[in-house]
């Protein structure tokens, strides 16, 4: 019996220094001294799983899949495992942005409840002395390392560098894209819709009616400009637009004065690969007003996989020299690279 009770006793204590162990303790996670996180989905496990798929679609490109920081939007993402500055602040960041995040992170506005959600999932991530717990007004909140009254953390936090800012325009915000999100977030968007409209126009390569009408579509999200009856599927921006203003905003944070060497080297690349897109949007405009304009129907049906093609290449790049890889460089590089890259810039 006394062994059955010491081995019962090493089980519990084992399992207890696993969970401390672990990253995902909402015991770490609620603060000092038992306060915890005033959300009121706090430890639900609904709520939880829901948060998990809401975050991962609106802030793991910046903040990683694993909130750890890692992702590849802006520069030092914040690691959401340790945030220490309370749910109510969490909350505030969200809606009004933080230092270099933009308004919602960029990717529009989401309900409370599902704010809650998000900040449920992330206290199942929480390390070691993060806190989800408001700090009192007079106590003092620790951040960035430091200790540091609470009376001073209401003090303006440091403006963002000059590329940074261009950067964040690419990634995060851009005045005039619906919704303002990002000009890659626009444009995956964009070359999503062209690419569900060109698979569309491919179902039935002898029905040239369908091919017309859904390269009609195609061509409204590649370039609204194009397509004369101003109708169709897209967001009425454009693949070719946003392309335009990445090389745009990335020539500008390149030849900024305070231009890390990492944004200059990249922005190279990231420039190739947007000009990548560029081409291959124009020549699907071209082959697309071929279709509509009255080629054979046995070159309509070729074009309109060729145009299956290039939306591919677009978003994912193309391996054209053959090599196994898909670099950036001119005829290979598409809108996967130009993350990628972006991603590489401190």
């Amino acid at each position: 019996m006394t062994l059955r009770r010491l081995t019962l006793a090493a089980c519990v204590a084992m399992v207890a220094a696993m969970v401390w162990a672990g990253g995902g303790n909402i015991a770490e996670a609620v603060g000092e001294e038992g306060k915890k996180s005033p959300n009121p989905l706090s430890g639900d496990k609904e709520a939880e799983a829901a948060g998990q798929t809401i975050y991962r679609a609106n802030c793991a490109y910046c903040h990683g899949m694993r909130a750890d920081g890692r992702g590849r939007g802006l520069p030092n993402s914040a690691d959401l495992r340790k945030f220490k500055r309370g749910y109510t602040k969490f909350v505030q960041t969200v809606k009004e942005g933080y230092k270099t995040m933009p308004e919602w992170g960029g990717m529009g506005e989401i309900s409370d409840e599902q704010i809650n959600q998000i900040g449920a999932y992330l206290e199942t991530l929480a390390k070691r002395n993060a806190n989800w717990a408001d700090p009192d007004e007079t106590s003092e909140v620790e951040e960035e390392g430091q200790v540091i009254p609470a009376s001073s953390t209401t003090s303006e936090p440091a403006e963002p560098k000059e590329y940074q800012i261009h950067i964040g325009h690419i990634l995060t915000s851009w005045t005039d894209t619906p919704g303002e999100v990002g000009l890659a977030t626009i444009l995956e968007q964009e070359a999503m819709i062209a690419k569900e409209h060109a698979g569309y126009a491919v179902t039935d390569l002898e029905d040239l009616p369908n091919i017309q009408l859904h390269t009609r579509h195609v061509r409204h999200a590649v370039d609204p400009t194009k397509e004369r009856s101003g109708e169709g599927p897209g967001m009425g921006y454009g693949i070719v637009k946003a392309a335009a203003g990445i090389i745009q905003h990335m020539e500008f944070a390149r030849d900024a004065g305070d231009a890390s060497e990492s944004a200059k080297i990249h922005a190279e690349h990231v420039l190739a690969s947007a000009r990548n897109i560029q081409f291959w949007a124009g020549k699907t405009v071209d082959k697309a007003g071929q279709i509509i304009g009255g080629a054979s129907p046995v070159s309509s049906a070729f074009y309109a996989e060729e145009i299956v093609e290039r939306i591919d290449w677009i978003l994912n790049g193309v391996d054209a020299n053959g090599d196994g890889n898909v670099s950036w460089e001119e005829g290979e590089g598409g809108l996967a690279q130009v993350r990628a890259h972006l991603s590489y810039i401190e």
